[in-house]
Parts: C-alpha cells; structure tokens; sequence
C-alpha cells in the first residue's frame, strides 16, 4: 500500500492518495490558500490529469476550497463523491458565481457547476467499495456543515483521515462516541493540526459566542454580522443570539443567503430547532415597506464582502442611529490583519461601520490541542501518526501524547509493515 500526501506542511492545498497494488482512491483535491502562493501549481488541466491518473475515485471531506477548490479539473471519467447536503451548497455557490459579469469567469463557473453537479454523494456510516479499498465517512463538526472524515480499510490496514473536525461546536458531541465505537484502533492516523500554529487563540464553544452575542445585540438594535455564509453553527448562533431578544427580530440578508438557510433548515433544521432558521426576509432597497418595518422594530442582517452589501449599507447606514447599530466580525482574525492572509475585501467592509460599535466574536472551525490529543488517545494507532493541514513549524509532539505515540509521528518518507508513505510538500508524485 502507498500512501502519498501532497502539501502536508501547510493549511490548504489538500490531497491524499491512498493505493493498493490494483486500486487508487483519493481524499479532498485543494486548492493553495492565497497565503501560500497565489499561483497554484497543481491548478491547471494536465497536472490534475496526471496526479488523478488510474484513480477509481475522489471523496471530498468538506466544501472548503482548500479541500475541493480543483474539483473541475478533474477528468469526466473519474466519479467524484461528496455528502449530501454538501453537494447542494458547492451547486448554489457556483450557481451563483454564473451570475458575474465577467466573460471568462462566467464560463469557468459553468463548468465548475456542472462538475459540481455530476457529483455522486455519499451517506454517513455507508461504507463504499473501490476494488479492495473501503471506505466509510463519519460525520464531524467544522466550518463547514456537512462535514466528513473517512476510515479505509484496505490490506488488512485501518487508515483514519480526520479531514477538518473541531470538538467545540454543537454538532461535536458524537465525536468521542463514533471514534469509540465505530472506528476503534487504527492502524495509521491521518489527522490535521491547523490550531497548533496558533496558540494564543481564544477558543470557546459555539454556545459561549452564542450568550456573548446575545448581550451584544441586545443592546444594539440593528445588528450586521460579517461571518462565513456556509457555516452552520456559526450562523445558528447568531439567529439563536437573535431570538433570544425581545420581541424576535427578523433575519435579513440575500436571495444567496437565503437560499442557504432555507436549505439548512429543511436538512439539519428537521434534526434540531437550534438549525431552523425559521422566516428569512430577503432585501431590497427599492422596498421602501421592508426598510420602514426594519428601522421600526430592529433587524439582523447577514452581510458579506460583495459589492451588493456596499450598496445596501448605503441606504441603510445613513438612516440608522450610530449607537444602536453594531456589527460583528465572525471569521478568522488573519483576514483583517497585515500580512499575506490580509482581505482587503473584508477590511473595506469593516471599515463601513467606523462610527458604530465593532465587535470581533470568533472561535476557530478546527480541533484544539486537547482534542488532538483525545483522537490520538481513542484511535491508539498502531503505526503511524501523519500530520496535514498544519504549518511546517508546528510541532505535533506538543499536544501531549505519551512518547510511544510521540515515536509514531511521521513527518518524512517512510516504510512500514507494507505501507509507503510518500510526503510531497511543493513538487506531485505521479502514482
């Protein structure tokens, strides 16, 4: 068996290639991050061909771009799987992105959609078989709903790949039951670091950023929140945070928005009430009734780094009272801070809201050391620990294993019991 994983010292750009003398599967195909170089080498037609090459199939993780981002250059002939509800948001998205002006980009989008589109999904807990390789995907609680990591079982070897996966959100509690009872000890873990370059980030529980929003808004009366559109729990949080006021405010955003919350709650929403987002009005400045009722009574609105918003808090701002109005900012604080990570995008949206009050209200979509730590402890692999997603200069080691599990960190090529694993961190292996 080879296992070879593009990219493993840095966050994004993601790809696993798992490979038995007959049979090849691949885990996420992402795109670099803009911090790490903004021109990807892997994104071009011949260079997917070649690393996808004699692949049964490609099985995404999650939506993130740094996991599925070169999906559409991926040959027809190699079938694509994806979770369910997951494959309806990468649609929408690229739905959506049809609608730009630009030429080029429109038929780039196109095409991404109708890839997206051809997409076959898969089911938590239903293992698939590709040749003598298996593979059953667990649902975990990230950033992105609809979440998976997967375990293969292939050559009388068990192989976990965590993908993304946090232990602080709502939908975390199955997280210690699943790798207790349905995955058990493996063989090799495959598990992300992302948080352990970042040290001194606060991490609290979606529910803390919940009652903390909640005080917030109570006190403001028209609230905007700058969070990731795709995000679930993040996004509950703040409908929840809104309901909690007195009388309910209504949720306001765009027909892009809307449609995502409108899908959640239909799918996760018949799960839980705290993932029903109830009525979404959608704006239109033109709808004079609309913005009358919301100066009245109070709103909060969704808003994003679009052109579109700009105009709507155009109208808007002006009319509403600089003390009562609050936005909070929901993403990762590299956004809006110097350096290569730095959207001027999100900054200019920020900056909007000078005079108002400004609240950064965030915790992180991956897995804290301690829970790192847990899922080494569960899992007790028997071989190896493979760290992805993580910076070149972390150290896994200080999460805290024993030092029998410390000695099983493989960060370079390496041979064992008939696995090759094969780290390729600039350069792809051809298999």
């Amino acid at each position: 068996m080879q296992i070879t994983i593009q990219r493993p010292t840095q966050i994004g750009g993601q790809m696993t290639r798992i490979s038995t003398h007959s049979t090849s599967i691949i885990i996420d195909l992402g795109h670099n991050l803009p911090s790490n170089d903004d021109k990807d080498a892997l994104d071009n037609d011949s260079t997917i061909a070649e690393l996808t090459q004699g692949c049964s199939a490609i099985l995404y993780t999650h939506y993130h771009g740094d996991h599925i981002g070169l999906f559409h250059r991926v040959p027809d002939s190699i079938p694509q799987y994806i979770g369910p509800v997951a494959k309806q948001i990468v649609c929408r998205k690229y739905q959506q992105l049809c609608c730009l002006p630009e030429k080029e980009c429109s038929a780039a989008f196109k095409h991404a959609f109708r890839t997206a589109s051809n997409m076959k999904i898969f089911q938590a807990k239903q293992t698939l078989h590709f040749g003598d390789i298996a593979i059953t995907p667990y649902f975990v609680s990230h950033s992105a709903y609809d979440s998976y990591m997967f375990l293969i079982e292939a050559e009388g070897k068990k192989i976990l790949h965590t993908g993304d996966f946090r232990g602080h959100g709502y939908l975390s509690k199955g997280l210690e039951a699943t790798l207790k009872y349905f995955v058990g000890q493996v063989d090799v873990l495959i598990i992300e670091g992302t948080m352990l370059a970042r040290p001194e980030e606060k991490v609290r529980t979606e529910m803390e950023l919940c009652q903390e929003a909640t005080k917030q808004m109570n006190v403001h009366k028209y609230s905007f929140i700058h969070c990731s559109s795709t995000d679930i729990e993040r996004l509950a949080s703040f409908k929840n945070a809104n309901n909690r006021i007195i009388p309910k405010r209504a949720l306001i955003t765009d027909a892009f928005q809307k449609d995502i919350l409108d899908l959640f709650s239909r799918t996760a929403g018949k799960q839980s009430s705290c993932f029903d987002f109830g009525q979404v009005f959608t704006y239109n400045e033109h709808n004079q009734k609309l913005k009358e009722w919301m100066i009245t009574n109070g709103f909060t609105m969704f808003v994003r780094a679009t052109p579109k918003f700009h105009s709507y808090l155009d109208h808007l701002l002006p009319i509403l009272p600089a003390t009562e109005t609050l936005f909070i900012y929901s993403m990762w604080n590299g956004y809006i801070t110097n350096g290569s990570t730095q959207n001027t995008e999100y900054i200019r949206l920020q900056e909007y809201f000078a005079n108002n009050k400004i609240l950064h209200l965030h915790t992180s979509g991956h897995a804290t050391a301690e829970v790192l730590r847990k899922v080494c402890n569960l899992t007790n692999p028997r071989l190896a620990i493979i760290p992805i997603h993580r910076e070149k200069s972390t150290d896994f080691k200080s999460i805290g294993i024993s030092p029998s599990l410390q000695e099983k960190i493989i960060t370079q090529d390496y041979s064992m019991e008939g696995i090759d694993v094969i780290l390729a961190p600039t350069s792809h292996t051809r298999q």
